[in-house]
């Protein structure tokens, strides 16, 4: 990386390298904590309005919709509920997931990019 020269002490000196290298821990660095849910700096914009979704949906038709069964007669069975089945919060569901699918994908890309650079790097971490 970067263009060796000798400087006037007759010592081998190349300041392209260190400024390159950095760039390139950083980048991993960078990375590895964006493919971490947790760490990640992209968030869903939709995760306040499910969570009250969640929380609406519980309120009115308890835990997975068990009031929604309750009105059917057939009480041998059971069959769980969500919001995504009642229109008014079928929108903000669909818009949600989709926005988690992208995060998602997102991660994923950044953990193979992260991981491309940790192999092509590897031996040089601790140069």
């Amino acid at each position: 990386m970067g263009t060796e020269y000798v400087d006037e002490h007759g010592i081998s000196c190349n300041d392209e390298c260190h400024a390159e290298w950095d760039k390139i821990l950083d980048k991993m660095i960078f990375l590895f904590r964006e493919m971490n849910e947790e760490m990640c700096q992209k968030k869903n914009p939709y995760q306040k309005k499910h969570e009250g979704v969640l929380q609406e949906f519980e309120a009115k038709y308890g835990i997975f919709g068990q009031k929604l069964e309750e009105e059917k007669k057939n009480k041998h069975s059971r069959v769980l509920h969500f919001p995504s089945e009642i229109p008014e919060y079928k929108d903000i569901e669909e818009k949600y997931y989709e926005e988690e699918k992208a995060l998602s994908q997102y991660r994923e890309d950044c953990k193979n990019e992260a991981l491309e650079l940790f192999s092509k790097w590897f031996y040089s971490l601790w140069d």
